[in-house]
């Protein structure tokens, strides 16, 4: 199975396959909020990886993973795709669907597809084993008992000939509802693109399912389907449907070149795996996302360019430190590079939010790298009613994120 890294060519396909990957490439040049950030792209009629990391499967069958460009551990693809596989248990379109440790490393010698599906099956497996949601329906039909209540004027018109049956409306109980045929509809289709080691339990899915008909208005039924609060055991499952049918949680790509495309956007599992691990490893500071949001003008008496930080830590109602996590490892601890590789782009960000918001202190967060191992200092020449402003990089190794964090606090609050 090819496997490739985030910004690489990717080589040795036929030629089928690059052809439909490189329409593929050119379909989805742009997200949901229409902000450029291709899947892939093509240069020179060459097809190469984006920031996006995750898993193709082309309409030939063959399926091609890719892995992000750091190493979180030395041992490879292999150690990579576990880390990886953790971090997107906090990804914030995933965070519903079950990524369980033991599944993930047993499984570590299957690639990302292959894994999502198994820990899937696992997941329906135990909602089987509470059995099926069903709810009560409304049937008509012609039956030779009688059956609930006689519709007396269908009865009396379809069977004045043979009154050996009756036309009859009565209420049943059935597990054919709109979670279920979702369900079934993701068990079918996870036929044709999943390892062998899957299919037995597939197949002894597909009897449990047997009495379900498969979804034939698949998006009518996700718009229609509810989870009560008697089948909470649904929620999981769910998640994983949304996934494999639509491409919940992830961009919404096209379909039309691709049998399959799992890819997360690299840039926002860092983010909001950084925000889970001062969320869990730190209690001084409480944690927000994605805000406070503050206007940095006015125009015409409306506010206007707000600004909204990746992370704020946040105590007795004021913004403390603003943080922003980088997924880039151009970052260095190299001295004779006085910006060490930062962006100038994501200086002046910072600034405007340290200033906006009263910091003492921000920091740009970065993934660990052998060549990016210890924090960067840098002090802005300005001061505003006489406070200066701090900036620091930090690299975030994600392996012991706990770790990094304890460092980063004390950096910060200087203890």
């Amino acid at each position: 199975m090819p496997v490739f890294r985030e910004h690489d060519q990717l080589r040795d396909l036929s030629e089928t396959d690059e052809a439909k990957l490189r329409q593929f490439a050119l379909e989805n040049q742009t997200d949901q909020q229409n902000r450029y950030r291709p899947v892939l792209s093509v240069r020179n009629g060459r097809v190469y990886a984006g920031k996006y990391v995750g898993v193709i499967e082309t309409r030939s069958g063959t399926v091609l993973e890719i892995l992000p460009k750091v190493d979180f551990v030395d041992d490879g693809n292999e150690g990579t795709r576990k880390v990886f596989l953790r971090m997107l248990r906090t990804y914030r379109g995933l965070r519903a669907a079950q990524f369980n440790e033991t599944g993930i490393s047993e499984l570590r010698y299957f690639n990302m597809l292959d894994i999502f599906v198994k820990l899937f099956l696992t997941n329906l497996v135990l909602l089987t084993q509470r059995g099926l949601a069903r709810q009560y329906r409304g049937v008509e039909d012609i039956l030779p008992w009688l059956r609930g209540r006689i519709q007396f004027p269908e009865h009396i018109r379809r069977n004045a000939v043979n009154r050996a049956r009756f036309h009859v409306a009565f209420d049943e109980f059935t597990a054919d509802r709109a979670e279920n045929r979702l369900i079934h509809s993701t068990i079918h289709k996870l036929r044709s693109v999943t390892h062998p080691d899957n299919h037995q339990l597939l197949h002894q899915l597909r009897i449990c399912f047997s009495e379900v008909p498969r979804s034939a208005r698949p998006e009518v039924d996700w718009e229609r389907h509810r989870i009560d609060r008697s089948m909470r055991h649904y929620d999981t499952v769910m998640a994983w449907v949304g996934l494999f049918l639509f491409n919940h949680g992830l961009a919404a790509f096209s379909g039309r070149h691709v049998n399959q495309a799992l890819l997360f956007p690299m840039e926002e599992v860092f983010e909001d795996f950084v925000a889970d691990a001062f969320r869990r490893h730190q209690r001084i500071y409480g944690l927000r996302t994605q805000g406070p949001r503050k206007a940095f003008a006015r125009i015409d008496g409306k506010d206007a360019f707000h600004l909204k930080p990746d992370i704020a830590l946040v105590r007795s109602g004021e913004v403390q430190f603003v943080l922003d996590a980088k997924w880039k490892k151009e970052v260095r601890n190299d001295d004779r590079d006085p910006k060490h590789g930062v962006i100038q782009d994501d200086i002046y960000q910072l600034y405007s939010y340290g200033r906006k918001f009263g910091c003492g202190s921000v920091a740009l967060i970065y993934p660990r790298t052998p060549t990016f191992d210890s924090p960067l200092r840098y002090e802005f020449k300005d001061k505003v009613a006489g406070q200066g402003l701090t900036l620091f990089c930090f690299p975030f190794d994600v392996v012991r994120p706990e770790n990094s964090v304890r460092e980063i606090m004390q950096r910060l609050t200087g203890q």
